[in-house]
């Protein structure tokens, strides 16, 4: 899919450093062979998917990867696992391109609920997921317990 002068395309192996790079721009720092392992993982399963968007042909300026989502007290969903796109490419329609092929994965799976946790402290993505027609549902806290092998 071509879109705001960037293509959308599904993310393959090969992918792998890029993406690590944006990872490590917005804050999440891994290499690429963190990446590449945890990508494998991904593309292996049925229920998650990851798109890049590709400006000028050749350079990855951004990825949303999203999992669809069951749970015993709602309908299934789609979350938002992580929507990364470079500085220099923001405002540009790359996101919102990520975020619509999403949306027709979620449809062609019969889901029609899209869902997406944003820090708070990030208000310009606040502003970008209700310019996308998301709204605030709820606000919570993520507690996590790191486990010992």
């Amino acid at each position: 899919m071509t879109a705001a002068g960037v293509t959308v395309r599904l993310a393959g192996p090969s992918d792998a450093p890029a993406l690590a790079d944006l990872a490590t721009e917005l804050g999440y720092p891994v290499d690429a062979a963190g990446i590449a392992r945890r990508l494998s993982g991904l593309l292996r399963g049925r229920d998650d998917v990851v798109f890049v968007t590709v400006a000028d042909e050749t350079e990855i300026v951004g990825f949303v990867h999203a999992a669809e989502k069951r749970v015993l007290v709602s309908e299934p969903f789609v979350e938002l696992e992580g929507l990364i796109v470079t500085a220099a490419a923001r405002r540009r329609g790359a996101a919102a391109a990520l975020i619509a092929a999403v949306e027709r994965w979620a449809l062609a799976r019969e889901v029609t609920e899209l869902r997406v946790r944003a820090r708070v402290e990030r208000d310009v993505a606040d502003l970008f997921y209700r310019r996308q027609g998301f709204t605030l549902e709820k606000e919570q806290r993520v507690f996590a317990k790191r486990l010992r092998v």
